[in-house]
């Protein structure tokens, strides 16, 4: 990092896709304890899915609406 700047540093190594899916791995385990109760891995990944379509409706649901004004 020292050669090049902290900027391109993170678009070489992709680091705001890393920062959103580790930001949506800590809400994701805080709303939901980060344990799974389902014993079977089959009904673990549903039980997964389920969590995750939960906190995908909730999160859409907290989300502006942006409306692009038409400038005269």
């Amino acid at each position: 990092m020292d050669k090049v700047g902290r900027k391109e540093w993170k678009v070489n190594h992709d680091y705001h896709r890393r920062s959103l899916s580790e930001t949506a791995m800590y809400r994701f385990k805080i709303t939901f304890t980060g344990t799974l109760y389902s014993r079977t891995t089959e009904t673990q990944q549903t039980e997964t899915a389920i969590k995750i379509k939960a906190l995908n409706v909730t999160t859409a649901q907290g989300m502006p609406v942006f409306v692009k004004r038409l400038t005269n």
